[in-house]
């Protein structure tokens, strides 16, 4: 297993989240410093088992994932944030997923969220692009969030680039007919680190997320695929999805 961790200035977290990761005695761990301008360096330095890549300029917000994937050598790829520490015994199920031939094992946060209308647009972007895919069942599961793990087949058959936009990178997983499932919930809304870019309506990471979306979208209409619930249903698409998020 290589675990890949990718931080932006997360000096106060970063050694905890390491000290989790090297709990699951892992081959490899990959640390992605993106554009840091804090003691990150420092403190992943402090880590023995840690392979540091450093990139003084900002590189994109999910560009660390691709390098980390890319330069990686485990069968089992799991992907966290340096702004969370997440316990090792509640990040085991998703590796554990991936060892028993799941490719994409997902963070379920459906039992953690609120009915349909009180849900965010990023929430509803996930949840309507699993639709358009025929995948419901997964909900709003999505590799925007973390933690989450992926096999070697995967980074195989997408490439390690197509993780710069997570929803696409999922998209081509489902359309590969390649294994997707939820295996686990961590509450990453709760720890979900507070920055100026994150926070207020139409906030610059949510546009950018949404934006992901509109290329997964754009990449599953470019394979020709019909028969989308947009498609079948039109204006009903909504009601569908509201009905499947309520009825949990």
């Amino acid at each position: 297993m290589s675990v890949i961790i990718t931080a932006c200035n997360e000096e106060t977290t970063l050694r905890s989240v390491l000290k989790e990761a090297e709990r699951l005695k892992p081959e490899e761990i990959i640390v992605v410093l993106n554009g840091c301008v804090d003691n990150s360096f420092r403190r992943a330095r402090q880590s023995d088992k840690a392979i540091v890549v450093h990139c003084p300029d900002a590189a994109g917000h999910d560009v660390g994932r691709a390098i980390g994937a890319k330069i990686s050598r485990g069968d089992i790829l799991l992907f966290l944030d340096g702004d969370m520490a997440i316990p090792a015994p509640a990040l085991f199920p998703f590796a554990a997923a991936v060892d028993r031939g799941a490719d994409v094992a997902l963070n379920d946060l459906n039992p953690l969220l609120p009915v349909f209308g009180e849900c965010d647009d990023v929430t509803r972007c996930k949840m309507f692009l699993n639709m358009a895919l025929g995948r419901e069942d997964l909900g709003a599961g999505s590799m925007t969030a973390v933690p989450h793990a992926l096999s070697r087949r995967i980074v195989d058959v997408v490439g390690p680039q197509a993780l710069s936009v997570p929803p696409k990178a999922q998209a081509a997983a489902i359309l590969e007919k390649l294994h997707v499932q939820n295996a686990g919930t961590v509450n990453v809304i709760k720890r979900n680190r507070i920055r100026n870019g994150n926070t207020g309506a139409g906030n610059g990471v949510e546009q950018l997320i949404i934006g992901d979306h509109a290329e997964a979208l754009a990449e599953l209409l470019a394979r020709g695929a019909s028969g989308l619930p947009w498609q079948e249903n039109g204006a009903d698409s909504r009601r569908l999805l509201a009905a499947w998020r309520n009825g949990i």
